[in-house]
């Protein structure tokens, strides 16, 4: 059976320079570069409030993996990360790492900071469809409640994480690993209230020890729990016995992009939440006053499509710490990647690919990798850019470029280089990448060009 969807014609009923859509680190750290090199920004965002992952999945222990190394925080991402703590405090009396957001004063800080940048925002604005001439985006259309509304743009950036924008316009893409296109597994964190806090606090990190005791005993058939999931990471502990989250049930399989299975993720995850609930409440003397305080109000995913762009950024690339030219990110080689088929048992190295179980490489001895910024152009759309995790590189390589702060700078990069190009009337691609690198280290992210 088949209907048929009339045309429908639309008025334009905003025009901008720059349109980013996607309202995570990425988006963020886009809108702001964008807007102040000048340009008028309006920036969509899905949900009711911005920080993507941070905020809307509880994912706020950013950057832990820099603690004791030379690296640190750069650009716009270490403006928020020190005005948020300035302005708000910290309640977090574990010190795994003091950085930590608070998701919820995040998401307070971030409607005032991109709003000073001069940045528009539209909330509960979804992007599925965009109009196209040739080889240029005319305007993107948001699914409001009063029906489809379009918005005209000079250039648009791309940080929805799953390249919606750019799947609409027919940009290739790549989505999981090259076997069999199997994504890392989605996740629903949860946040715990009622935590012995100075039981806690008889050892430096009785929360890690937990993590640590819970991997040991799934690892040795203990657990009983159907979950396949054996990490369990946990986040900020605050003086009233809340932990800030638990990142432990996860769904394998899922197609990001598939409303099936992302209704099917949340249940299931859910589902793991009341297991975990209950197996740390009878088992840790510490938990045994445990309630859930919230589950995140949304599955989070750690990878989906990749862009098909002027320069696909590989592992061996980022290995082999290649030199680029057209540089505008240096991040430490860092790789994180959840293995997609569930097989947690290898050795943590990143020459599984992600066939032979988890990676995790965390930093050492001041390695690091370079981003491209042809790796934030696609093929076939002119006035388009991407930034986030959604930038063209392999599926290894993701599991390094989704770091939150390096999405952050890669929305940096693309934004001061949108404003460019409007401002010179030329497309993305052709500006002058060394004018951008230079306006990029003003902003404060460091190169070495």
């Amino acid at each position: 059976m088949k209907v048929i969807r009339k045309e429908t014609v639309l008025e334009i009923q905003k025009t901008v320079d720059v349109l980013v859509v996607g309202g995570g680190p990425a988006g963020v750290g886009a809108a702001v570069s964008a807007a102040r090199n000048g340009a008028k920004v309006l920036l969509l965002e899905k949900r009711g409030f911005l920080g993507g992952n941070i905020t809307a999945c509880y994912v706020e222990n950013c950057n832990y993996f820099l603690k004791g190394t030379p690296f640190h925080s750069e650009g716009i991402y270490a403006e928020i990360e020190r005005r948020c703590l300035e302005e708000y405090g910290s309640d977090n009396i574990r010190q795994r790492n003091p950085n930590a957001f608070c998701s919820e004063y995040l998401k307070v800080f971030l409607d005032r900071f991109v709003q000073e940048a001069g940045v528009e925002v539209y909330f509960h604005a979804f992007v599925n469809e965009t109009i196209t001439t040739g080889d240029h985006i005319d305007a993107v259309v948001i699914q409001t409640k009063k029906g489809p509304m379009a918005v005209a743009t000079e250039v648009v950036i791309d940080t929805t994480g799953d390249a919606d924008v750019a799947f609409s316009a027919g940009v290739p893409f790549e989505q999981g690993r090259e076997k069999d296109g199997l994504c890392q597994p989605g996740s629903v964190n949860v946040r715990f209230a009622g935590a012995d806090v100075e039981a806690l606090l008889k050892t430096p990190d009785r929360l890690g020890e937990i993590g640590a005791d819970f991997k040991r005993r799934y690892r040795a058939g203990e657990t009983g729990l159907p979950c396949k999931r054996q990490d369990l990471p946990f986040g900020r502990l605050t003086p009233g016995g809340q932990i800030s989250y638990a990142n432990y049930s996860c769904a394998y399989g899922l197609d990001p992009t598939d409303v099936r299975d992302l209704t099917r993720g949340e249940m299931e995850c859910r589902g793991y939440i009341m297991d975990l609930y209950h197996y740390l409440k009878e088992h840790y003397e510490e938990l045994r006053g445990l309630e859930i305080a919230s589950i995140a109000p949304e599955i989070g995913f750690r990878d989906s499509r990749r862009i098909a762009g002027l320069y696909h950024l590989t592992i061996e690339d980022m290995e082999e710490n290649r030199q680029f030219d057209d540089v505008i990110a240096v991040f430490p080689r860092f790789y994180d990647m959840l293995a997609p088929d569930a097989e947690m048992d290898g050795d943590g190295k990143v020459e599984g690919k992600g066939y032979r179980g988890h990676i995790f490489e965390p930093v050492k001895d001041g390695r690091s990798f370079q981003v491209p910024y042809r790796s934030l152009l696609p093929v076939q759309i002119s006035n388009l850019l991407a930034a986030g995790r959604c930038i063209s590189a392999d599926h290894v390589a993701e599991s390094g470029t989704r770091a939150i702060s390096l999405c952050c700078m890669t929305g940096e990069a693309a934004g001061a280089a949108a404003a460019m190009a409007v401002r010179e009337r030329k497309s993305p691609k052709d500006i002058d990448v060394r004018a951008l690198q230079e306006q990029l280290k003003r902003q404060n992210i460091e190169l070495p060009v």
